[in-house]
């Protein structure tokens, strides 16, 4: 049996999942047999991350999943002001703090037990940043910066009813 922290998570990445094959918020809800109290969170936490990435893409075109900021993310928000006292900004920098070789683990910082290291380390694995396989790319990246992919390019929107725009 899950903890009610541990399902309003498992609840969150289902409905993440859901959401961007264009799910409509009731629907997740009905699906997921959650109150609407627990989907106005997850509809909430969603929005927070989305704005997070428009307001990063915008400012810097070139930004990846790395650059995400902590204090934008899905994690709790006790989680987010621990990360972000501890001096992780973004995501990249929560990867990289993991992936030392002398870390001990996140569980043994102050304020973050078992629980909230596996939150923050399923966010790495959503967003693929975790070291391992899939972030192989990453450490090329690192080494040889010059072999960066830069980020897609978002079209801006047409005007519309106003000639010669």
């Amino acid at each position: 049996m899950l903890s009610k922290v541990e399902q309003a998570a498992l609840n969150l990445e289902q409905a993440r999942t859901m959401r961007a094959a264009g799910t409509p918020y009731r629907e997740i809800g009905r699906r997921l047999g959650i109150t609407s109290g627990q989907l106005s969170l997850v509809r909430r936490t969603l929005k927070r991350e989305k704005a997070s990435r428009t307001r990063l893409r915008s400012a810097k075109p070139q930004a990846t999943d790395r650059d995400l900021p902590v204090s934008q993310s899905a994690l709790p928000a006790g989680l987010r002001r621990t990360l972000t006292a501890a001096g992780l900004r973004t995501l990249g920098d929560v990867a990289d703090r993991i992936a030392e070789p002398g870390f001990r683990g996140l569980e043994t910082m102050p304020g973050i037990g078992r629980h909230r290291a596996q939150l923050v380390t399923r966010l790495l694995d959503q967003f693929g940043l975790r070291e391992g396989s899939s972030d192989l790319q990453a450490a090329i990246e690192q080494l040889f910066p010059e072999f960066a992919e830069p980020a897609p390019q978002l079209s801006a929107p047409a005007a519309r009813g106003r000639p010669g725009a």
